[in-house]
């Protein structure tokens, strides 16, 4: 461990501190990459499952618009931005105010969407997932996974370290199933973008899948590519395979909430050695979240893979829309946690909450024509 590395006000750690000062102090004011991996689920569309959007339709244009923002600023998808219920804007402006105060390089990887993002993309020949109650839900997983192994060992050539995340609205609840077919959980613990978690619908919905793909809670533990097809989404082939291709050779942040706990599970149970490389990047949002428990999860995937957040805080914003995450909105998605602990690291801890909160406010002036 390094006895010079100081961990700034701005972050915080749960888990095997260890390890975390350890990762940590490698990879402390140098450069890193970021990645955002888009996909659809039509299980994002049965009502009632995903706030990601205004209307159960809208979550399959969420991914697509959130590249287009972090890419271009603004979208073209879609009319305005990705918003909850209610006008809560899209972490998405959280993660591009991180990005763009840290300078960090970032890419999109397209896992599988039907609405395709008017950007560049790594492709890694995915599909749009269907409703994990066909017990079917991911198709070409190998496939995905091998080019995302690929991909993540291409980019640790160039940079210290990589930020791995997801935009793929009703990504809760294939999570929840895929651990519960890996048996890493036995109850639903997953979080929601909304204060109203549906946790009775979503547990049904996977108990439903998981009996129409012909598996019982447990059953897959030492297969979680089949999991991934039978109850899984297709952003988690191509990041896990990012995960084991990158930490070979660089620390890997894997930034994302609940959802990204099912990737790092199958991660750690297809490669061991990435545990001691690799933590989770979060927000202090989805760590406090009453209705969600991402450090009971984490202590069941792996102890030894620590959890990483930023202490961001909008309870002073001017802005309703972004004064509703300290009500239990959003918490977290497309890397915005990941974003906003690499971008304090890259700085070596000069970048702090507050100057990432100004420029999220300058971004959401322009965004919001205020």
């Amino acid at each position: 461990m390094a006895s010079d590395f100081r961990l700034p006000p701005s972050l915080s750690i749960y888990g095997n501190e260890e390890i975390a000062y350890d990762i940590l102090s490698r990879i402390w004011g140098k450069k890193g990459v970021f990645t955002c991996t888009v996909a659809n689920t039509l299980t994002s569309t049965i009502p009632g499952i995903s706030d990601a959007g205004d209307t159960p339709e809208l979550t399959m244009f969420t991914p697509a618009a959130d590249a287009e923002l972090l890419m271009m600023g603004r979208t073209v998808c879609m009319k305005g931005i990705p918003i909850n219920p209610g006008g809560i804007p899209t972490p998405a402006t959280l993660t591009k105010a991180a990005l763009e105060l840290s300078g960090m390089p970032y890419h999109i990887v397209n896992g599988g969407t039907r609405v395709k993002p008017y950007v560049p993309c790594f492709d890694v020949g995915g599909e749009c997932g269907e409703k994990i109650t066909t017990g079917r839900s991911v198709k070409n997983v190998r496939e995905c996974y091998e080019k995302g192994v690929m991909l993540g060992e291409s980019l640790s050539r160039g940079y210290d370290f990589l930020v791995i995340s997801e935009s793929c609205a009703g990504g809760t609840t294939t999570a929840l199933a895929v651990m519960m077919a890996m048996g890493v959980v036995k109850e639903n613990l997953v979080s929601s973008s909304s204060p109203k978690n549906p946790k009775e619908l979503k547990t049904r919905i996977v108990m439903e899948a998981l009996e129409a793909a012909g598996v019982g809670v447990g059953d897959m533990a030492d297969d979680p590519l089949g999991a991934i097809e039978a109850v899984g989404d297709p952003m988690m082939p191509a990041n896990v395979g990012m995960i084991i291709g990158a930490a070979k050779n660089v620390p890997v942040i894997i930034g994302g909430g609940t959802q990204m706990a099912a990737v790092i599970a199958a991660a750690v149970r297809l490669d061991p050695s990435v545990v001691g490389n690799i933590f989770q990047g979060t927000t202090r949002w989805l760590m406090e979240d009453p209705n969600s428990s991402m450090s009971r999860m984490m202590d069941a995937i792996d102890r030894n893979v620590p959890i990483v957040y930023v202490n961001m805080d909008y309870s002073k914003s001017p802005y309703e829309g972004l004064q509703a995450y300290e009500w239990g909105f959003i918490k977290e998605g497309v890397g915005c946690g990941g974003a906003s602990v690499a971008a304090v690291i890259e700085s070596a801890g000069r970048i702090t909450c507050d100057d990432i909160l100004d420029k999220v406010h300058e971004f959401y002036r322009g965004i919001m024509n205020i």
